[in-house]
């Protein structure tokens, strides 16, 4: 992830901040629950799916 997106990341996490990105949050966040929910969800992948799907909404694109 580019510092840039894990600085707003931790803009939103912290809410003491607002971040142009709480709507892609949001979004990535119902989908890897959604994920994690899953019966075929593997755990250490569940961090990596937020990542990437976080990624994904900001940006328009994901980085292999």
């Amino acid at each position: 992830m580019e510092d840039y997106l894990a600085e707003e990341l931790v803009k939103i996490m912290k809410k003491n901040t607002t971040s142009d990105f709480e709507q892609a949050f949001e979004r990535a966040f119902e989908l890897t629950k959604a994920y994690a929910g899953s019966a075929n969800a593997q755990a250490a992948a569940i961090p990596f799916v937020f990542e990437k799907v976080f990624e994904l909404f900001v940006s328009g694109r994901s980085k292999s």
